[in-house]
């Protein structure tokens, strides 16, 4: 028989997703499935896992948590090699990923999704080598996800990330970036830079209008240094997806970013809502990079 394995965190956003488990295992197992289950306790677990795991038989590897939980589970499966689709469970707070895929944020629903095992190849980023399905990015609200307090952000969901980006205003500094692409060179200061390959990050819906995760590029949005009273305008705009016309957004699109810090200390690169690595940052796209279940339709 066939299984699928489940992969889950079970301190991602509510915590919730453990109380749900038979319902998945019953919905699976009338698929015709076994669902096999295991349960992370360290980041360090999920290269463990996947560096001594045999998923010969295996028809799909489903991932319950928030986008750092995917993005973990993303670099080891790509690291070994293991050529199985990926499903996403929305069991964090954000959950921008599964939201690009069309998953549901009820845990019914989301299972109903993935019961369906509908499949497709997507366009995947890496940057210095780390993987990653959504966003890499540079900048002050980049480290919202790392300074939440964890009770603080399982309590207020998405509405922490705002909360939080209100709070770092009057904190706002900019840094010099020398971006380079084969198409041209920038440069400029940023309060904050976002590479995208799904639309939305750290709950902003519509951060990357026009990203896609088939078009084989990668979408950039900077917010150049500005005075402090054109801010909330801008946060405004983003809300409506509107910001990408605003004279205060550096917006393109190309398969290669190189991104240079012209500054001693630059601030800490992000990748889906985890630490990221040291400038310069080389960022590419690989199309159709991995394949995962989507939402009928998509």
């Amino acid at each position: 028989m066939k299984y699928i394995q489940l992969v889950y965190n079970p301190m991602s956003g509510s915590r919730t997703f453990k109380t749900r488990l038979d319902t998945l295992i019953e919905i699976v197992e009338k698929k015709g499935y076994e669902l096999r289950i295991w349960r992370t306790r360290s980041a360090e677990d999920f290269t463990t896992f996947f560096d001594e795991g045999n998923f010969e038989g295996c028809a799909a590897i489903l991932i319950a948590g928030g986008d750092g939980t995917v993005n973990r589970a993303v670099n080891a499966i790509m690291n070994n090699k293991i050529n199985v689709p990926i499903g996403v469970i929305p069991a964090g707070t954000a959950n921008d990923f599964a939201q690009h895929l069309g998953i549901p944020a009820n845990f019914n629903d989301a299972f109903d999704v993935i019961a369906q095992m509908k499949t497709r190849k997507l366009d995947i980023g890496v940057v210095n080598g780390q993987y990653f399905v959504n966003v890499c990015g540079g900048g002050l609200l980049t480290s919202i996800a790392h300074t939440i307090e964890p009770e603080f952000k399982n309590t207020l969901g998405k509405l922490a990330y705002y909360i939080k980006g209100v709070q770092q205003i009057p904190k706002f500094k900019s840094q010099k970036v020398r971006i380079t692409t084969a198409e041209q060179i920038y440069e400029e200061e940023f309060y904050l830079f976002i590479v995208l390959n799904g639309s939305s990050a750290g709950g902003f819906n519509r951060l990357g209008e026009y990203a896609s995760m088939r078009d084989g590029k990668l979408d950039f949005v900077g917010f150049k240094a500005c005075s402090m009273n054109e801010i909330p305008l801008i946060f405004a705009k983003m809300m409506r997806g509107e910001h990408l016309e605003d004279k205060n957004i550096l917006f393109f699109q190309s398969r290669k970013i190189h991104i240079e810090c012209l500054e001693d200390k630059g601030f800490p690169a992000d990748v889906d809502g985890e630490l990221g690595p040291a400038y310069p940052l080389d960022i590419k796209v690989i199309p159709e990079g991995m394949e995962f279940i989507v939402k009928t339709g998509s």
